[in-house]
């Protein structure tokens, strides 16, 4: 009887591989499922499965076969395939924002810091609602735990605080990053800090930036206009 049984769950699967193959999503979807409903933790047909949910519009249930799958590739030690199905699951439900979460987390783990503040940058793309500040602010709040100052990471917080009605947050995290730019960014934060606060002493400060950087374009020019080295050829 087992193996009658095990015979018939071999065929369901090869029966749903080729629906898959063949296009037919639905069909294939519904063989998995019942499947699953026998074998929730069968890590190779929630893998199969979800990616065609997700295409099917079905994301909840989709992100639930890709955590699954997830979990069961973890405790069996796999952390590698493991972080291969959190790739497809950024890429399946980019808009699941433990998804992205529980990937850098995994690239932390395993030693990646760059690869892992780049997801965490890449994620927060997806969230670019007034309904997903919360999860954009999340991301990038990670992401300065890798790298606190790089200069677009945190105006693009700044903004994100202040479109939450922090503004105060928003202002000292602006301050801070203040003492450790120059230039265009600069002049870029003290633009921001002036349209959020509105005070005089912002404005003056981004105008102050300002002047400063035309000042240093005729700078620039004479020193590029100065005199060349000239050489002369050797006579034959």
């Amino acid at each position: 009887m087992a193996d009658a049984h095990s015979y018939g769950h071999k065929q369901l699967i090869a029966e749903a591989h080729r629906a898959r193959n063949r296009g037919r999503v639905r069909q294939a979807i519904s063989l998995y499922r019942r499947i699953l409903i026998e074998e929730p933790r069968n890590t190779e047909v929630a893998i199969q499965a979800a990616p065609l949910l997700a295409h099917q519009g079905a994301s909840f249930e989709a992100w639930q076969l890709f955590r699954t799958a997830v979990a069961e590739l973890l405790r069996n030690r796999r952390a590698e395939a493991g972080l291969g199905v959190l790739r497809e699951a950024c890429r399946c439900v980019p808009h699941e924002y433990e998804a992205w979460l529980r990937r850098a987390r995994l690239e932390l783990k395993l030693g990646r810091e760059e690869t892992a503040y780049q997801t965490l940058l890449e994620g927060r793309q997806h969230f670019r609602t007034s309904q997903t500040r919360a999860q954009a602010i999340a991301l990038l709040t990670r992401a300065r735990a890798i790298e606190p100052w790089d200069p677009e990471v945190c105006i693009d917080l700044a903004r994100l605080y202040k479109g939450t009605d922090q503004v105060e947050v928003a202002l000292d995290l602006l301050a801070s990053l203040a003492e450790r730019v120059r230039g265009p960014e600069l002049r870029k934060l003290r633009a921001l800090q002036w349209r959020i606060s509105l005070s005089f002493r912002d404005g003056w400060a981004w105008l102050r930036a300002l002047l400063t950087a035309q000042r240093a374009r005729p700078e620039r020019r004479a020193s590029d206009d100065g005199p060349k080295a000239v050489t002369c050829a050797t006579p034959l």
